[in-house]
């Protein structure tokens, strides 16, 4: 049982960029480190619960709306999915019913504390740590779900659109949220994935070292891997078995353990490691209070 939780939330106002990949590969390496990880699937779409194999758990009658409505009985405990196979991670799944959801948060005074709330706290002596998986948007779930982990990852592809969504998000949720939040959101990184190793994302890559986001940017996403006769280049690539794990609703170390990738998410959940020992935050996960 963990005395403390930490929070991250894998999130881009841009859909196509392997966000679920990211959340669900990383929560399987920190669970695979020793950790108790909570993925909690909040894209209406459903993919980390389909990734996980629990597509079924999809139409489950008790979701996450119930939970959230100040005269429901369900708990936190209610929504844990804990039989995910090789994954050995807990899940709270994704629910047809989250557009609703999302509304309902945005209608509700300080409806952004109420994943929080009602959520993460009831259950932050169970875990290590708790990783939302968003929606591709600047929405309400985004933004309760940056409310309740203060701390961020976002995947992208070496593209324009996908680095003009950064500064996007950037700048339209993270900076104002973090102008009314009493603790700040941190980002812990940002994670070129899904990469070909063309020509233009060589360009991309190369402007984001040149600007305020490189310090974000892991050692194994940097533009030193490029044409490195030891490296098969920066960045997470594109690997089929990504998708071949998906189909058969297994981790990506199960399905096949000598992928070149794993290593890099093993890198990555180190940095996760790194930044809850050293952060300058101060605090118990539990003691971080919400909106205002």
């Amino acid at each position: 049982m963990s005395l403390e939780m930490h929070g991250l939330t894998v999130t881009l106002q841009k859909g196509g960029v392997g966000k679920t990949t990211i959340a669900t590969t990383l929560a399987e390496r920190l669970a695979a480190r020793g950790h108790d990880v909570l993925l909690v699937d909040l894209d209406p779409q459903g993919s980390a619960t389909e990734a996980l194999g629990c597509g079924d758990a999809y139409a489950a009658q008790t979701h996450l709306q119930h939970l959230l409505e100040p005269d429901n009985s369900t708990t936190a405990p209610d929504l844990v999915h804990t039989e995910t196979g090789s994954w050995g991670v807990d899940l709270v799944p994704s629910n047809a019913a989250l557009h609703q959801t999302g509304a309902m948060i945005q209608t509700t005074d300080n409806g952004e504390a109420l994943l929080h709330n009602e959520l993460v706290q009831p259950l932050a002596d169970e875990y290590d740590w708790l990783i939302c998986d968003s929606p591709p948007t600047i929405g309400p779930l985004a933004t309760a779900a940056l409310v309740a982990t203060r701390r961020v990852l976002f995947p992208i592809q070496l593209s324009k659109p996908s680095a003009d969504a950064l500064v996007r998000t950037v700048t339209n949720q993270l900076f104002p949220l973090n102008n009314r939040l009493p603790d700040p959101i941190e980002i812990l990184a940002i994670v070129p994935n899904r990469v070909k190793g063309d020509n233009e994302e060589k360009r991309v890559l190369e402007a984001l070292e040149d600007s305020q986001f490189e310090q974000y940017l892991p050692d194994f996403a940097r533009s030193s891997h490029i044409d490195r006769a030891d490296s098969p280049g920066p960045g997470i690539r594109e690997r089929i078995a990504f998708r071949r794990a998906y189909r058969d609703g297994v981790s990506l170390a199960t399905h096949d353990s000598s992928v070149d990738m794993l290593e890099r998410f093993d890198s990555l959940a180190e940095l996760a490691e790194t930044a809850v020992e050293t952060e300058t935050m101060k605090g118990d996960f539990r003691s971080k209070r919400p909106v205002e």
